[in-house]
């Protein structure tokens, strides 16, 4: 049911944002499917941090976030086929993974050893694309790698600098599940396409 109400929604948004202009319909279409993005993004924000509240797992879900995202924003990586697939992926990964991960006690070495395989691993497959977003340009594959490099030494000295232990993990696992999106061993896994751009 919600598949069928978002694009209503977004075609009366949209509707109401040319309501004094005329429009082509390709306009109109690009407008509507941005919206229809904006709309089910927020839905499933909403669905992933209820779920945390339910949990009591709000603060531990929001570090797990913002560490997954700051590195996936120049990495990229897989994307779920269906936004059910995705919403039920991010409460998995978000909210009850790491209500059992920010139990786990690692040592300061332990801790070392799997942010240098992080690094590592970004370094090497990032930025990873998708069949519908394949990136050809050389340049901004190269530029996106720098950037993702830069963003994961950033949140690993923060997180070195952090004295809780629990916030340690749940920042150290965020940026797991984004090394996990971007390995080709989850694309093979996934049975999906890998180094898209390369195929053209």
């Amino acid at each position: 049911m919600f598949s069928l109400t978002v694009p209503n929604m977004a075609t009366k948004i949209t509707k109401t944002i040319f309501r004094d202009r005329e429009v082509d319909e390709d306009r109109f279409a690009i407008v509507k499917y941005g919206v229809e993005i904006f709309l089910v993004n927020v839905t499933k924000g909403i669905i992933v941090y209820l779920a945390a509240a339910l949990l009591g797992m709000l603060w531990q879900t929001l570090v797990v976030h913002l560490s997954y995202l700051m590195i996936r924003r120049h990495s990229f990586g897989l994307h779920a086929k269906t936004s059910l697939g995705c919403t039920i992926t991010s409460v998995v990964m978000l909210v009850i993974l790491p209500y059992f991960v920010k139990e786990v006690q690692l040592s300061e070495w332990m801790i070392v050893l799997i942010s240098g395989l992080i690094l590592l691993n970004i370094a090497i497959f990032a930025p990873s694309d998708t069949e519908n977003m394949p990136l050809f340009n050389a340049q901004k594959r190269h530029v996106l790698r720098r950037k993702s490099i830069f963003n994961t030494i950033f949140v690993l000295l923060l997180m070195l600098l952090i004295p809780i232990g629990e916030i340690k993990i749940l920042i150290l696992y965020g940026m797991f599940v984004q090394v996990i999106m971007i390995h080709p061993w989850t694309y093979k896994i996934m049975k999906r396409s890998y180094n898209n751009y390369e195929k053209y």
